[in-house]
């Protein structure tokens, strides 16, 4: 692997290019025991001593939860089980790592293209075999430099101070030349995450000017998104698709900015032609899978929800809705094998966990039903009414494939609980309420079915209306209590939520310190953001509640 090239380490300098390599602490992640002491050896020449080992990704993540590590160098191609991408994104979305973390990822260069397009989250850098080590020195040096730049950045970030965050990123601005265009882009995020895109449009179109960089490009398309401005975010967006056909986040935006237009063809179209270029990204195929099946494009949903399946095995995106969607679209076509072959081939990840439980137990009630066995239907009906009393969650599609079991097998009350548990927290979900419409239509129930929607939706939409709108009168204490019970009617509606929070700390602001309230925005707050994580809304009311504290005095600790 190596070429033929010795490194000295790094001799100390004075000021802020000096790198003390023997403090770090690093990681390399590699199936090859050969390579693995290779690796080692180059990073121990580099002055880096404090070196663990891993085979492969799940050695990787015990030792990254044993301790913090400065470095990772690690190999996409892991063997079997996860590669180094989804290792790098269980790593992330985990919060096992931080932004102070170099994480790097060595590939073969017959394979760099296809890892880099099917990155969903980017790695600090890639190392292209083979590669001498003066070669990663420097790389390793550049990213060092770059993040201690950044140093505090990353701590307002972490401490959810984007506000604070977006001055150190004007502070680097003015005194480090060096990473203007590296601030402007972390600014720009921190903009459209504290939800102010006209600030983001304004930024991006500077960096545009400076030099017509794809990545600030998609930038404004988003922040014109956010405004509303759909039509000029998709010109954006076309012609970043034309001039850099690679950068696949174009076509997940453009497919918002369709759905935003409620033109599902076409947001299915940007999503396929996303898929042509990297078809291994689990989210990209899921979201495929939806909206096909929204459009009632089953061939295409199939093949989407299949490929979640087959391309995203050990990835942390996965999770046993998948499974319960793909037999969905199975059964949706009449193939009642396949979805019993589906169950069968998965059954000891199903078995895994009880929303996987519930997932099999549903499904395997609708193959009973479709085969006529009416018994083994009940049955498995039952024992997934057991589940869910235990308090085993399941999405909104799911429930409405259990109500669907219900009516087969004439538990109708049941059935109509659970419609309307999907309705409250749905209530502005036209797909979703088509769908339970269409199971009372296909029941021979559409009268019942008009009655249980009509007035689940109607009692939610009711309050969380009249909620705002008292809020905007500046009656705030009666808002609270109408959302309040508005998300006792509809837990799993993270919008309701967010209204909800919003509302208590604008009371607390008007009214004064209320310790008990502002924990119960809290704990709706977090509620919130684990159903819409990357919601628009939820940085400012993070903003929001961190302000309200700091009036009143109350000091939190930042999070690790």
């Amino acid at each position: 692997m190596w070429t033929d090239s010795g490194v000295n380490p790094a001799s100390a300098r004075t000021g802020d290019t000096f790198i003390d390599y023997s403090a770090l602490r690093a990681l390399v992640v590699e199936d090859y025991p050969g390579m693995r002491n290779a690796l080692r050896l180059s990073l121990t020449n580099l002055g880096i001593t404090r070196v663990q080992l891993a085979a492969n990704a799940a050695e990787a993540l015990f030792q990254v939860k044993q301790k913090p590590y400065d470095f990772i160098l690690c190999d996409f191609n892991l063997g079997d089980g996860r590669d180094g991408q989804q290792l790098l994104e269980e790593l992330r979305h985990s919060h096992l790592i931080s932004l102070e973390t170099v994480f790097m990822m060595v590939t073969a260069e017959s394979y760099y293209e296809k890892v880099v397009a099917t990155a969903e989250l980017a790695p600090d850098d890639y190392m292209i075999k083979p590669f001498s080590p003066e070669v990663l020195r420097r790389r390793l040096e550049s990213i060092l430099l770059r993040k201690r730049a950044f140093s505090d950045v990353y701590r307002h970030f972490h401490a959810h101070e984007l506000s604070a965050a977006v001055a150190s990123c004007d502070t680097l601005i003015q005194d480090k030349p060096k990473y203007v265009v590296d601030a402007l882009r972390f600014k720009g995020e921190l903009l459209v995450t504290l939800g102010r895109p006209e600030e983001a449009e304004a930024l991006y179109q500077q960096v545009i000017a400076m030099r017509a960089i794809p990545w600030a490009r998609l930038g404004l398309a988003r922040a014109l998104h956010l405004q509303a401005k759909d039509e000029a975010a998709e010109a954006v967006l076309r012609d970043v698709m034309e001039q850099a056909p690679e950068m696949v986040a174009a076509y997940d935006l453009l497919s918002d900015v369709c759905l935003a237009r409620q033109d599902t063809k076409a947001a299915q179209e940007a999503l396929e032609q996303g898929v042509a270029i990297s078809a291994r990204t689990v989210r990209r195929q899921q979201k495929l899978g939806e909206i096909a099946h929204t459009n009632g494009d089953l061939d295409t949903a199939r093949s989407a929800f299949a490929n979640v399946l087959e391309k995203g095995l050990h990835s942390v995106f996965v999770t046993p809705s998948d499974f319960g969607n793909l037999c969905r679209v199975q059964l949706e076509q009449g193939d009642v094998q396949g979805a019993a072959a589906t169950l069968k081939k998965n059954k000891t990840t199903l078995q895994a966990s009880p929303e996987g439980q519930l997932v099999m137990a549903v499904t395997q009630g609708m193959v009973q039903i479709r085969n006529g066995n009416l018994k083994d239907a009940a049955k498995a009906v039952e024992e997934a009414m057991a589940l869910r009393a235990g308090g085993t969650c399941g999405d909104a599609g799911l429930l409405l494939d259990m109500a669907g079991a219900c009516m087969a097998s004439g538990r109708h009350d049941e059935a109509d609980g659970i419609v309307a548990e999907v309705a409250r927290n749905a209530h502005d979900s036209e797909a979703l309420l088509a769908r339970a419409r269409k199971l009372y239509d296909d029941a021979g129930r559409s009268e019942a079915g008009a009655a249980v929607l009509a007035v689940a939706t109607a009692d939610v939409r009711k309050l969380n209306n009249e909620g705002v709108v008292l809020a905007h009168r500046g009656d705030f204490r009666t808002a609270v209590d109408k959302l309040l019970r508005a998300c006792a009617e509809a837990p799993h509606n993270p919008r309701i939520m967010m209204n909800a929070v919003w509302v208590m700390l604008k009371f607390i602001d008007q009214a004064g310190m209320d310790e008990q309230m502002i924990e119960i925005a809290r704990r709706h707050l977090d509620e919130a953001e684990r159903q819409a994580p990357g919601h628009a809304r939820i940085a400012g009311l993070r903003l929001h509640l961190k302000n309200v504290e700091s009036k009143f005095g109350i000091q939190r600790k930042a999070p690790a």
